[in-house]
């Protein structure tokens, strides 16, 4: 893993970087002079960055950047000092982020405006108003650098070899958090999630919410309520209200602008029922895989692998999507298939009026009777959901390892029961020719949808449209074989209670796991491009 230094000019990232490298023993590479060897390599002329981007133009010397950074993200155990443009560009910085811990540094205005003038006043800066240009870029790139930073480093003030010390500390302690856990998701709107199945509560903490957006307890509780457990015979009828409760980030029903804490308090836990399960492995859960990971796990209700922690997804995805609303995008998932019976209809109407929220009302009432069967043999049954993201502007996701269709479908396979996921045509545009699959342009819009509302990872304006393939609920109350933690063969029923299909709970679950990578997305933009949200005029939140 790389450790990358941004920031201000003037913040100290080439002492400071230096020094921080020389502590841990590792390499630098600095990205500007990294450019200059590679266009010299070119040309060979020896020039500065401020040289090529002079005489070359933008669009080379950011070309030769994103060289520079496709390299450097290929590297190790490395420091990467960055040029102040390199790390706005969001090419460069999806390469370098993949594998890397972000820190930046900062300072006071008058400090960096002293430390940047140190030796003479560069071209740009020169003239009465050069204070204030300095003032402006140096606000707009805090904007947009600080919301990606892993680690934040004030170096107003302290000796470089401090101030390295201080940024090796929150380095390392970063590096901890990395690799003990994986349970945040999102660029600059992050959740959180945390709680167990048999716990005392499990909850969301969702954090980069801008300021002054109307929200109550009231407007998430509705969603929660899609995905509560109880509401049929086609679901768990363990009883949960899930009742949640915020505990931080709103205030006089608007949010503040801190993290928006919210928890739901466990109330029909049943743990006995898992008592048999102690040192056994379920087979089609991560029972096996959980105690080879960590050597030791929470049986009762598959502890923090149990499709629980869901709920909190739903709970931080409801804040994303109302937000949504206001802009205009509608999200919408509906049951397309269950134990192989199809929908062939689609009224959106209909899908909150049926247990199984399927579109299309004759199908939905084959797949509940599909559903009752399994569970009256002690089995389950699977399916498949569609999710379609209506009213999405153009140009939200970005190239090669940002894809908005990557992102979604990550977002999409967290969720434990799903097992595949399909964009537009899917799987079937293997069996068109390039004349069938293309879509045809006309008027600057697509007359066609096989992409699916996204090209080259970026959305297109058309609706979003992806399939994902949800399995059987592994908990069934058959005998099975299996072993314990002695390796054992033995037989195993698992008792308690459990879905028949998760098809039905997990619909809500993809709508607002969606909902969180299209705000993340729509604020990425905003920050890269602010022209972009312009043109999408006033936007609410």
């Amino acid at each position: 893993m790389n450790i990358v230094v941004m920031g201000q000019k003037g913040a100290g990232k080439s002492t400071v970087g230096a020094e921080l490298a020389r502590r841990l023993g590792l390499p630098v590479l600095d990205t500007d002079a990294a450019v200059e060897d590679l266009h010299e390599s070119r040309t060979g002329r020896r020039l500065s960055c401020r040289e090529i981007f002079r005489q070359e133009g933008e669009a080379v010397f950011r070309g030769l950047e994103r060289e520079v950074a496709a390299a450097a993200a290929e590297r190790d155990f490395t420091v990467l000092i960055t040029g102040g443009g390199l790390m706005l560009d969001p090419e460069s910085r999806r390469a370098l982020r993949r594998n890397a811990i972000l820190t930046y540094l900062h300072a006071a205005p008058e400090t960096l405006w002293e430390r940047a003038t140190r030796r003479g006043l560069p071209p740009w800066l020169e003239g009465e108003d050069g204070p204030r240009r300095f003032a402006e870029q140096t606000a707009l790139r805090d904007e947009a650098l600080r919301p990606f930073a892993d680690v934040l480093l004030d170096t107003t003030s302290g000796a470089p070899e401090a101030l390295a010390a201080q940024l090796e500390e929150s380095v390392a302690e970063e590096l901890a958090v990395r690799q003990t856990a994986a349970n945040t998701y999102g660029e600059i709107i992050r959740v959180t999630t945390f709680g167990e199945s048999h716990g005392k509560a499990i909850g969301a903490v969702l954090d980069g919410i801008r300021p002054g957006i109307p929200l109550s307890e009231e407007d998430v509780q509705k969603e929660l309520d899609r995905r509560r457990p109880g509401q049929s015979q086609v679901v768990t009828q363990r009883r949960e209200s899930d009742t949640v409760h915020f505990l931080s980030g709103v205030y006089e029903g608007k949010t503040t602008g801190a993290p928006i804490a919210m928890v739901i308090y466990n109330e029909d836990q049943r743990s006995k029922n898992y008592d048999n399960l102690k040192d056994l492995f379920r087979p089609g859960h991560g029972d096996f895989t959980f105690y080879k990971k960590y050597g030791h796990r929470d049986h009762r209700g598959g502890g923090r692998q149990s499709g629980r922690e869901t709920a909190c997804r739903v709970a931080a995805g409801a804040v994303a999507a109302l937000i949504l609303r206001e802009r205009g995008v509608r999200i919408v998932a509906h049951a397309v298939e269950v134990a192989g019976i199809r929908a062939n209809t689609c009224d959106y109407g209909v899908i909150e009026t049926n247990p199984v929220r399927c579109a299309d009302p004759e199908a939905a009432a084959a797949m509940e009777k599909a559903i009752l069967a399994a569970r009256s043999a002690r089995d389950s049954v699977g399916g498949v959901i569609q999710l379609e993201i209506l009213g999405l502007p153009p140009g939200l996701g970005d190239p090669v390892f940002g894809k908005l269709d990557a992102r979604l479908t990550n977002a999409i396979m967290t969720i434990g029961a799903v097992k595949g996921v399909e964009v537009g045509t899917g799987f079937a545009i293997a069996r068109l020719r390039g004349s069938e699959a293309n879509d045809p342009l006309s008027g600057g819009r697509h007359t066609t949808n096989h992409h699916g509302g996204i090209l080259g990872g970026i959305s297109t304006g058309e609706p979003v449209v992806m399939r994902a393939a949800v399995k059987p609920t592994a908990s069934i109350a058959q005998k099975q074989a299996t072993c314990g933690l002695d390796n054992a063969p033995v037989e195993v029923e698992v008792l308690g209670r459990h879905d028949p299909c998760i098809v039905p709970r997990a619909v809500p679950v993809i709508e607002h796991m969606a909902a969180l990578v299209i705000l993340d997305a729509w604020e990425v933009q905003s920050r890269l491009n602010p022209a972009w949200a312009e043109t999408l005029g006033a936007v609410p939140g």
